[in-house]
């Protein structure tokens, strides 16, 4: 009878654990949910098409090879047309379809207005299409950032330029989107004036969406600039070049990794200025991104394939970290466990397209290695001036 009575209960917690198990957001049994939230539409959609390209390629190769503990990976994605307001809207969305983790929680200030939601939730969640520092500063539990973040990227710009171009009568300026992700791009600025001691025009601030800047050029032309951050998202970024372009003035031009972007490029090309950047991932057409351009090979249609930009390698390797830590937690498929093995200092393979990735519990930012790029926008071309380093 004793006997009969523990198979019971045995039985019984057998079944309470498996009906735990399968509470856990975002997993059945048949699949696993992951999610983005991209500006697929708006003047960021060149970065976040890119990024959902690149998330779905590590999803399909994942798929391809078994997918994870017998589960096929399902990406939802959701488009907030990069305005904050519909960041939220889109997590909220995505949370009610039941959704395990994100790869992408859009850009700057969507990603700054869905952290409370995702802190609270426990949401393992990746800042990637933005790495801004509010992400992971202070630490969320369960958020993580790769790559460096703006004030890194722009700052190692200014280094280079203070370093080597040398110009006795410097004066730097900014022109800079007026939200989270231009307080990330100026708080770069003011690293490289305070450090190097040098002449700096008042910031100058510009709305979201903005297309003209011939007040904005002209203000700092009074001022006499001849450096110029340049923190435009994508288009924004050209038009400044532009207007400074008319006027012949002459400028060392520092950029955020959009520069590259061959629309980018394209709408620059008649401008007398080759802009820096800078980036923390391997450009296509290097050695370290064979594997990932074979795979767009094989399975990307055309006008897919056409859309691919360092934003997709950026995006695959989200994927790659999060697909890798539910593989190391397939026994115990929850939130817990994912962030567990994200924390645990374990590096992991994204085939050399970045510096080598890990987390721990107290350093939520991995691959912040920097190397300061030319951008050439006449011949497209994107040429490295510096080996990776920390900033």
């Amino acid at each position: 009878m004793t006997t009969f009575k523990n198979a019971i209960l045995l039985a019984s917690l057998l079944m309470a654990g498996a009906g735990t198990a399968h509470a856990e957001p975002g997993i059945s049994e048949k699949e696993i949910v992951l999610g983005n939230i991209l500006p697929m539409s708006s003047s960021a959609a060149l970065a976040g098409r890119a990024l959902q390209i690149g998330t779905q390629l590590a999803v399909t190769e994942a798929n391809d090879r078994g997918g994870v503990a017998g589960r096929t990976i399902v990406l939802k994605t959701e488009d907030d047309g990069y305005v904050p307001a519909r960041t939220v809207q889109g997590l909220r969305k995505l949370i009610d379809e039941g959704v395990f983790g994100l790869l992408s929680m859009s850009g700057g200030g969507g990603s700054v207005a869905v952290l409370p939601i995702v802190e609270e939730q426990g949401i393992p969640a990746f800042a990637s299409l933005s790495p801004v520092n509010a992400a992971v500063d202070p630490i969320k539990p369960t958020v993580f950032m790769i790559g460096a973040s703006y004030r890194q990227l722009i700052f190692s710009q200014l280094k280079y330029i203070h370093d080597t171009r040398k110009r006795p009568d410097a004066i730097y300026g900014i022109i800079r989107q007026d939200d989270d992700f231009g307080d990330d791009v100026e708080k770069g600025f003011q690293r490289g004036i305070n450090e190097f001691k040098i002449k700096a025009a008042e910031p100058v601030r510009f709305k979201r969406g903005q297309k003209d800047f011939g007040a904005e050029i002209l203000k700092l032309r009074s001022d006499g600039i001849n450096v110029l951050v340049a923190g435009g998202v994508t288009v924004e970024t050209a038009a400044m070049l532009k207007e400074a372009s008319k006027f012949k003035m002459d400028l060392d031009v520092a950029t955020v990794p959009t520069m590259q972007l061959l629309p980018v490029m394209k709408l620059s090309e008649a401008t007398e200025y080759s802009p820096l950047s800078a980036d923390y991932v391997s450009p296509l057409g290097s050695p370290e991104a064979g594997h990932f351009e074979s795979l767009v090979r094989k399975y990307l249609k055309e006008d897919e394939a056409a859309a691919v930009n360092r934003y997709s390698i950026v995006g695959y390797v989200a994927a790659k970290v999060m697909i890798e830590a539910l593989r190391r937690c397939e026994n115990e498929l929850t939130r817990v466990c994912v962030t567990a093995k994200l924390t645990s200092g374990e590096p992991f393979d994204v085939n050399y397209l970045t510096k080598p990735i890990s987390f721990t519990k107290e350093r939520h930012t991995s691959a912040t290695a920097v190397r300061v790029l030319e951008v050439d926008p006449r011949t497209k071309k994107v040429r490295a001036l510096t080996d990776f380093a920390e900033y």
